[in-house]
């Protein structure tokens, strides 16, 4: 009897084992809540280095231009096929910051993925759910703990929830890669030049031409639900440096499931 017990107490254990290492690399896109909060800038008036980025970036005078549409701006953004070759610079390095920012250890993978959001020639193109799936499955392929996730039927019977949840949300880190990339490329460059943009417009100003351009955006990406509350998001979002994650965790805290990492978009 004592042997049987403790056969069953083994067998449970290495299941359980084997489930947190297969569900682990679901979880690498979700925001972890017992992480620090982004580099707050207080007031939006800082213009030093924080944390590795600058803030204080020289912005093209058309930019700050009172004629300036960021809303326009990003909706006209071409296709990375259709990018000059200056454009198509300014892009790389984009994403390829957006992928360090992201914690993500196979940074091209990331890349790949934001690329083809931005691609004409691509399936996932300005679609957020099918680049989230894409990405996932990409991820999957260079991990083997998907393959025992996917096709272990135990396991699935474990953790269903989580991997369903996986399959129809919008992690924060993605989502906020996607914002940040977007709004980036429009005033020329990375989080710090998205930051120098808002620092100069002021922050009211800012928050009107963010809440515009992201509730824009959302609605063409298929997220027309979470424009609802965006700005709530973005006022909160702009007294942060990362400021594409920070509007969609703020997204999370306001939809269905909060603060669990991923964002709602129906």
């Amino acid at each position: 009897m004592k042997k049987n017990y403790f056969i069953k107490t083994v067998t449970v254990l290495v299941i359980m084992t084997l489930s947190v290492s297969a569900v682990a690399p679901l979880s690498s896109l979700a925001e972890d809540s017992t992480r620090s909060e982004p580099s707050l800038l207080e007031g939006v008036l800082a213009t030093e280095e924080i944390d590795g980025i600058d803030t204080d970036v020289k912005l093209d005078a058309e930019v700050l231009s009172d004629d300036f549409d960021l809303e326009e701006a990003v909706a006209e953004m071409p296709s990375v096929s259709d990018m000059t070759k200056e454009e198509r610079e300014l892009f790389d390095s984009i994403i390829k910051e957006q992928a360090e920012l992201s914690g993500i250890d196979d940074v091209g993978v990331m890349e790949e993925a934001l690329t083809d959001f931005f691609d004409a020639d691509s399936e996932t193109y300005n679609d957020l759910e099918a680049s989230q799936q894409e990405l996932d499955t990409r991820l999957q392929e260079e991990s083997e703990n998907f393959v025992s996730l996917y096709k272990n039927d135990i396991l699935q019977t474990i953790a269903p929830k989580k991997v369903e949840a996986f399959q129809v949300k919008i992690s924060v880190k993605w989502a906020g890669a996607v914002l940040n990339a977007a709004i980036g490329f429009a005033v020329g460059g990375g989080v710090g030049a998205i930051q120098s943009f808002i620092i100069k417009k002021g922050k009211r100003e800012a928050e009107k031409l963010f809440t515009r351009t992201v509730t824009s955006r959302l609605k063409a990406w298929g997220a027309k639900k979470l424009a609802t509350v965006v700005g709530a998001a973005v006022t909160i979002a702009l007294n942060y440096l990362d400021i594409g994650t920070q509007i969609a965790k703020q997204l999370d805290k306001r939809d269905k499931r909060p603060n669990n990492g991923y964002v709602d978009i129906y």
